[in-house]
């Protein structure tokens, strides 16, 4: 399986308008897309996803070309995986406390 880094990092934070405001202001990030919990901002190649959420979690994510196949390996190396909102998409949590995303890129 080849995990391939997506320029994409979620940034869960506990003060969403304070949060904005900083990545914007003192960071210079620009807005790219906008909704009520979550918005995304550009810096350089990367897009930050701000989450409005009180778990406070950073993680990262990376494309795989099958996420079924994926997560049985990451399951068997000690992860815990979780399906998300989206389809072949998963959340892991690796042994060692760490959270990251992985998902399948569609052909279409």
């Amino acid at each position: 399986m080849t995990y391939t880094f997506s320029p994409h990092v979620a940034i869960q934070v506990r003060d969403f308008d304070k949060a904005l405001e900083f990545y914007q202001n003192v960071l210079g990030m620009e807005i790219v897309e906008q909704r009520e919990d979550e918005t995304s901002l550009r810096c350089g190649p990367i897009t930050f996803h701000v989450e409005n959420s009180p778990a406070g979690h950073t993680f990262f994510e990376f494309v795989v070309e099958d996420a079924e196949e994926a997560r049985r390996e990451l399951e068997r190396a000690g992860c815990k995986t979780a399906p998300t909102h989206l389809e072949r998409s998963y959340m892991v949590a690796d042994p060692f406390g760490f959270q990251f995303h992985i998902w399948e890129q569609s052909d279409q």
